[in-house]
């Protein structure tokens, strides 16, 4: 029996056709986008740490170099402290600028000031131990 009803062929399951795309001769399709690739935490921790050498270098390398001496350091510590409306802290800038050449070489490039940074800014991916968890909930809740 078959049911010539408008209604029905709106509801009726037909087999549906791939749509139908043409193409002249010679045109290309667009490349599809490609997923982003993966870095391993390493990874994006060195990452971070060459970010932050460049932008320090930027910054503060004032004759541009490529080495960052420790009056360039302190002077762009000070503007630094200056943009933020802060008062310039010698004293552990000077710390930090130990931190930063261990070897008292009195100037860094930036594959050395990378390594003061990671000594200086020690940053960990992953998740957190059950005690800082279990802490940052609790001054959730106190709050």
């Amino acid at each position: 029996m078959k049911i010539d009803s408008s209604i029905f062929n709106l509801f009726a399951q037909r087999p549906r056709k791939a749509p139908v795309t043409e193409t002249s001769p010679g045109a290309t399709t667009p490349p599809q986008p490609r997923p982003p690739s993966l870095r391993s935490d390493a990874q994006r921790v060195d990452d971070f740490h060459a970010r932050m050498a460049k932008q320090q270098l930027d910054w503060a390398d004032a004759n541009k170099d490529g080495s960052l001496t420790k009056a360039e350091y302190m002077d762009g510590q000070k503007r630094l402290a200056e943009a933020n409306d802060r008062t310039f802290d010698s004293e552990a800038s000077s710390e930090r600028w130990a931190k930063l050449d261990p070897a008292g070489k009195g100037a860094l490039d930036a594959n050395a000031l990378q390594e003061g940074l990671e000594t200086l800014l020690p940053v960990k991916v992953g998740h957190l131990d059950g005690n800082v968890a279990d802490r940052l909930r609790s001054r959730l809740t106190s709050d």
